[in-house]
């Protein structure tokens, strides 16, 4: 085995986080990792790595493990310097030192120079430079760049092409395809279905699950479940599995039920049959109808008796964990506002040195759904500011007589300059009675109430409270800027039967291949240029 936990636990304060996790990873299996946010994947992962100690339980490794890491605040030289594994990096100084010395031929200096060759001709030293090119130029970026001039986005790719420079038995993935778009997304997964080691993956993007991973793992309420094949089949598995535990449920309820019945009527005729009426009875016959009574009393007794010492050896069937969290409300119907949304003719957005948005054309109407496609930096983001009116423009860009807009940020910006959850649901629908603020805030597992103050809730509520105003907005056109940031997948599954039943018109920008299928009827393509 490439990696085995055996009754793992780990306890956070004095709440456990997971218990009894027991699992087994062979060479070159792929396994996905899911759960919801805060659900433990994480801190499994750097239990995996050897990062944290587990509570209890045990962890044995075959082989080196390397896990997805922040980078040093501290390094330098350009992206193809910081890139290379540390290893590597060390390896390469301790070369470079021993050739310096050669020319000077002290004892020892020629075996040194030969111990840090081998070295760093094992780490694969001499082909790095081209490889390291590669995997940058596949996450879109450049070698020679600076890092400390890059985007949040930007060092999590770093992050990952040093990772997967680092040579390794089992690599360890924490959300790989964040901040990726379609190509590096794709180069990725070619990557790791290509690779013959052995690979654990926390994600929550559906599609790369489904492509690349051959278990799945769900981390739910403290338990560790495996499942056969990826993302959907082992949600398949699931449901069946859920079902057929219903249906065991169920029937032992009525196996338990129809026993204490019959038990129940046992004891009644034998009480009845122990209350002797004499006067009931000739003379000759009291002694033969008392017999029969004691008999009858005793024999129910027994039965009885019989049926509750059976009820008792009845295992218990758990009843099957079933989540009702949903936010469904009898809300005031929104009027559904024109057909004619949106209308854009010869857009034109030029920022820094690129022209981001050259002469578009867009009609939206009531009912549909774009998506806006393209690499990072195409413009995708760029054309929602527009929309919503934060960045200057050329060209023609109406909104429908009467069109309310909603947005999302990247990072809940729309939630800016608002202070308590009662302001964001108020914000987004100002029609809420204080009743339905209540139960909104309840439904979204918001425990602090609508009193609570924005600033104190963490990524996991501020995206609850995030689909709760999207579930209760009265805009007429949704923009949203990659909504599954931040999102695990059953928050992602809410929003796409969100955005199906939205009456109104959609736009937004998703790297979710998934999402972007199963919701969207129409597609963009942007495509930033150099100015001349």
């Amino acid at each position: 085995m490439s990696l085995s936990l055996h009754e793992v636990a780990r306890v956070i304060g004095d709440q456990p986080l997971f218990t009894h996790v027991t699992l087994s990873v062979a060479p070159g299996e792929r396994l996905a990792l899911i759960g919801e946010n805060g659900s433990g994947k994480s801190t499994l992962l750097r239990v995996m790595a050897g990062l944290e100690p587990p509570d209890d339980g045990t962890v044995r490794r075959e082989g080196h493990v390397a896990l997805l890491e922040q980078l040093n605040a501290d390094l330098h030289g350009t992206l193809q310097d910081v890139a290379l594994p540390p290893e590597l990096r060390r390896a390469a100084d301790d070369l470079g030192r021993a050739t310096a010395a050669l020319p000077g031929r002290a004892a020892g200096t020629l075996e040194r120079f030969t111990a840090a060759e081998e070295r760093y001709r094992a780490l694969g030293g001499y082909e790095a430079a081209a490889r390291t090119a590669r995997v940058l130029a596949a996450l879109h970026l450049d070698p020679d760049g600076d890092p400390a001039r890059l985007s949040g986005g930007q060092v999590r790719r770093l992050m990952l092409a040093r990772l997967l420079l680092t040579p390794a038995d089992t690599y360890l993935l924490d959300e790989p395809t964040n901040h990726l778009d379609a190509s590096s997304t794709a180069w990725l997964e070619a990557w790791v279905r290509a690779s013959p080691k052995t690979f654990v993956i926390a994600s929550h993007d559906r599609a790369f699950l489904d492509a690349v991973s051959t278990r799945t793992a769900e981390l739910e309420r403290g338990t560790l479940s495996v499942y056969p094949g990826g993302y959907s089949e082992a949600m398949t598995v699931k449901a069946e599995m859920w079902a057929a535990a219903e249906r065991q449920y169920r029937e032992g309820k009525r196996q338990r039920a129809a026993l204490e019945a019959e038990a129940h009527r046992r004891q009644s005729k034998a009480r009845s049959a122990g209350t002797h009426n004499a006067r009931r009875a000739g003379d000759g016959d009291k002694l033969l109808a008392k017999g029969r009574t004691q008999n009858a009393q005793n024999v129910n007794a027994s039965r009885a008796r019989a049926l509750e010492q059976r009820i008792e050896r009845l295992e218990p069937v758990p009843k099957p964990y079933d989540d009702h969290r949903t936010l469904n409300f009898d809300l005031p119907p929104v009027p559904p506002g024109p057909s004619d949304v949106l209308r854009i003719h010869a857009l034109r957005v030029e920022r820094a040195s690129h022209r981001v948005i050259r002469d578009l054309d867009l009609h939206v109407r009531r009912g549909e759904r774009w998506a806006l496609l393209g690499a990072n930096g195409a413009g995708k983001s760029t054309l929602l500011s527009v929309i919503r009116g934060d960045l200057p423009y050329r060209g023609e860009l109406h909104l429908g007589h009467g069109v309310r807009v909603a947005w999302t940020g990247q990072q809940h910006e729309e939630l800016n300059g608002l202070e308590t959850v009662r302001d964001a649901l108020l914000d987004a629908n100002p029609n809420l009675t204080h009743h339905q603020v209540f139960e909104l805030a309840a439904r979204s597992g918001l425990t602090g109430g609508p009193g609570q103050p924005l600033s104190s809730l963490s990524g996991g509520e501020l995206t609850r409270l995030g689909l709760a105003r999207l579930k209760v907005t009265t805009a007429h056109l949704l923009l949203l800027d990659e909504p599954t940031n931040h999102l695990d997948v059953r928050a992602i599954e809410a929003l796409e039967a969100l955005l199906l039943h939205f009456p109104g018109a959609v736009i937004l920008a998703s790297h979710d291949r998934r999402l972007v299928q199963r919701v969207t009827t129409r597609h963009l393509t942007l495509n930033a240029e150099p100015l001349p």
